[in-house]
């Protein structure tokens, strides 16, 4: 019996990111039913977009493993949760749970009861998930998080990811770093931060940093104590994602610690007063050390602001330093469409392509060449079209209709400002990318027409390293 249990965990581990095959196991039978169910209670709180019923079937299951102790303390508030005869579960599936997202709760909370009940079933929660038998991987933290934290060191010594959103009492998070220091993605949002004490803590005890994802820093100081504690995590962190809104200058000469980064992501929200001019040298002398270990480049700057020779020296330190890329965004202008012709011809590892808005850009001299000279490896596009673009529809017509040949894409659109809002444009777009996904040239088409500095990450970059 035993061998036959271990055969069907191993079979079940192979299906585990097939959450429907998994489901249709449990009915089975009971080994079945015992071997996949610790699987699938491993999904909640992965960043998985739940429909509100399953939020509340989750959260009626979770309900039903409170102890007679919180059910008590919840009575003598008022708060009567279970109306019928109370039923054990047939497993104890708080046990299974190893991403604790505090976000998905709160929102389930919020939801289903009063202002004045959200604390106290807060606490409740917190106990019923943070004891002895529970092992997280996984911590997100929403915005503005009051309530008190028993940092149980069995609960969070293993913890992997790490999730924050800004205005949190920083007092939690440095009791987090007395526990946790096995973090290896480490992924928060700074803006409007006035203290980040706690957050630069839990970052220095940190032994294992392998991508950091710091989102919308907007203060000098804040970035200032950043920069300090990124230098020293360096060496080790392979993946990095920096998006800032300021008002200052910085420069990124930091970025030569990273001597063994493979992605790097930079997002410029708004333009800085250095205008980006020494970023781009910076980034540019970072790809020249990097050599082959770059795989991804991911640069959003407003517009680009550097002399044209600096332009395209960055576009030549890529194909140049890197021929094993993988993913690439970036914005383009028309004088440098020859080093970015020679850059698809070098890099033949490319998988997908994002082209940032710019102005300044010919599109079909643009669309001529990914005819032309894409490797064959490129079935990743993602494009952001402007108001110089306008409906000029034939030139995407055209470069759809001469990749007839080649494997079908995956597409990704941004209507940037011109589109938003008017319906008939927005509607020609729509009958010509179904005329083309009809004829098997595009396979799946992504809109963000909810186009921002932060949903600009097509779904196929996103799941790279952060999440």
């Amino acid at each position: 019996m035993k061998l036959n249990r271990d055969l069907l965990l191993m079979i079940s581990e192979n299906f585990q990111s097939d959450r429907i095959s998994l489901y249709s196991c449990l009915l089975v039978n009971r080994s079945w039913c015992e071997a996949i169910v610790p699987l699938l209670w491993k999904i909640p709180g992965q960043h998985i977009l739940l429909t509100e019923k399953a939020e509340n079937i989750i959260f009626n299951v979770i309900l039903s493993h409170f102890s007679e102790e919180s059910r008590d303390v919840l009575m003598k508030k008022g708060i009567d949760l279970f109306t019928g005869i109370y039923q054990k579960p047939s497993f104890n599936y708080i046990y299974f749970w190893r991403h604790l997202d505090l976000h998905l709760l709160d929102k389930i909370i919020t939801r289903n009861f009063d202002k004045s009940d959200i604390t106290i079933m807060r606490n409740e929660l917190l106990k019923l998930f943070v004891n002895n038998n529970t092992n997280f991987i996984s911590l997100f933290f929403p915005y503005d998080y009051k309530c008190q934290v028993n940092w149980n060191i069995r609960c969070f010594s293993n913890l992997k990811y790490f999730y924050f959103c800004n205005d949190i009492d920083q007092n939690i998070l440095k009791e987090l770093a007395t526990v946790s220091k096995s973090i290896k993605i480490f992924n928060c949002d700074v803006v409007d931060c006035n203290d980040i004490s706690g957050i630069i803590r839990l970052f220095e005890v940190q032994k294992n940093l392998d991508s950091v994802r710091i989102s919308r820093c907007d203060k000098y100081e804040t970035w200032q104590s950043i920069e300090e504690v990124l230098i020293k995590k360096a060496i080790n962190v392979q993946n990095l994602y920096l998006s800032y809104n300021w008002n200052f200058d910085v420069d990124l000469k930091f970025l030569s610690h990273f001597i063994n980064l493979k992605s790097l992501e930079i997002i410029e929200c708004s333009r800085p007063p250095n205008q980006n001019i020494h970023s781009f040298m910076m980034m540019t002398r970072l790809i020249e050390s990097a050599n082959v270990q770059l795989t991804v480049i991911d640069i959003h700057f407003e517009d680009i602001f550097c002399d044209f020779e600096d332009v395209r020296r960055f576009f030549q330190a890529i194909y140049q330093n890197c021929p094993n890329i993988e993913y690439l965004s970036l914005p383009i202008k028309d004088y440098v469409l020859i080093e970015f012709e020679r850059l698809l011809i070098n890099c033949q590892h490319l998988i997908g392509l994002v082209i940032r808005s710019e102005r300044g850009l010919q599109y079909k001299n643009l669309f001529e060449i990914l005819n032309k000279s894409s490797p064959s490896s490129l079935i990743k596009f993602g494009f952001s079209l402007n108001r110089k673009f306008g409906g000029k529809y034939k030139l995407l017509r055209s470069f759809l209709a001469n990749w007839k040949d080649r494997h079908t894409m995956l597409l990704q659109i941004w209507p940037v400002n011109y589109i938003l809002g008017h319906e008939k444009e927005v509607n020609r777009l729509y009958e010509l990318i179904e005329y083309y996904e009809a004829r098997g040239i595009v396979k799946q088409i992504d809109w963000g027409i909810n186009w921002c500095y932060e949903s600009e990450e097509s779904i196929w970059i996103e799941k790279r390293c952060f999440y």
